[in-house]
């Protein structure tokens, strides 16, 4: 399915977190229903880039009315194919970014039911205001011949700040017990999504004041782990540094670095000339030279832009 509006959505191969239960379809046959069952999600997830009359249009045929829809606070909602359109036309529409982050993890919760668990980072603009953190969400999906549909929707966590790129790699804490990997920070007994071993590696998203961080796995797995279950006195080996140091390299060896381009009206962000993605700045002095972190080319710098006319790029020689 083809969307209007540019999108960076990559469908990772998924992890599945439990056996098909006795009696269901097994081999290659389920295994291409849940792909498409993924593919569904994906198609889902991405229109929130598209307004209101394309979202209603692409979604209409990936969902299973009454479709249920759930917010993070335990309130959900129940909608019959009419309330659901008018819904989705009264939502506000102002999403600049969609990435998904690490692998989707599927669950079999019956013989034509699968749930997929995902964590998707999100970057909109709505009022004038900038939010940019990670979302929680699963899906549960309906498996048939006639292909696959979304009957329920679940906001399990949102969390404002985190962007992908910006985390340390650290380890589990050496405590001779396994931590639980949550899709929501709290100990409630049905949100566990994985395990993690002692002293494992693991990707912390820098959140120095929150009691649960937002982590990833070596396999790709995410969700929320208390802090108290990180070693923050020793980074794991392996960091990739040497990615990090060979990306400044490159970089220093370019001559001439664009300026962002200004936003009116909106002190601290600017857009990467580049990709027109918004880049938080607040602080940094005119001139500095900055990176992207979300940027998929890693090697692409640009200045923190002069106050004067917006849209407006200046390339600047190096020494």
């Amino acid at each position: 399915m083809n969307f209007p509006h540019p999108f960076s959505l990559a469908l990772a191969t998924a992890a599945v977190l439990s056996l098909v239960p006795a009696g269901a379809q097994t081999g290659p046959d389920r295994a291409a229903q849940v792909e498409k069952a993924l593919q569904v999600v994906q198609e889902y997830i991405a229109a929130e880039q598209s307004s209101a009359g394309e979202r209603v249009q692409s979604r209409s045929g990936m969902l299973e009315f009454s479709f249920r829809s759930t917010r993070e606070n335990g309130n959900y909602r129940v909608l019959s194919e009419r309330d659901w359109r008018e819904w989705e036309m009264e939502r506000p529409t102002g999403v600049q970014r969609l990435q998904l982050i690490g692998q989707p993890q599927v669950e079999s919760i019956g013989d034509d039911l699968v749930r997929v668990h995902c964590a998707v980072h999100v970057n909109t603009v709505e009022g004038g205001e900038n939010w940019e953190g990670v979302s929680m969400r699963s899906f549960d999906v309906r498996i048939r011949d006639g292909g696959p549909r979304i009957r329920h929707e679940r906001l399990l966590a949102a969390r404002e700040g985190i962007k992908p790129g910006q985390w340390k790699k650290l380890r589990k804490t050496d405590n001779g017990a396994r931590s639980n990997l949550r899709t929501s920070p709290t100990t409630r007994k049905n949100n566990i999504v994985g395990k993690l071993e002692p002293n494992e590696a693991v990707h912390v998203w820098d959140q120095e004041d929150e009691r649960w961080l937002f982590v990833q796995t070596e396999n790709g797995l995410t969700g929320f782990l208390h802090r108290s279950q990180i070693d923050f006195s020793v980074p794991s080996q392996g960091t990739g540094t040497t990615t990090e140091e060979q990306t400044e390299h490159e970089i220093r060896q370019q001559k001439n670095h664009p300026f962002g381009v200004l936003l009116p009206g909106k002190s601290g962000y600017i857009l990467n000339p580049y990709t027109n993605t918004i880049v938080d700045v607040r602080g940094l002095r005119v001139g500095t030279l900055v990176r992207d972190p979300r940027d998929p080319v890693r090697n692409r710098a640009f200045r923190v832009p002069f106050e004067g006319a917006p849209g407006r790029a200046v390339i600047v020689e190096e020494d």
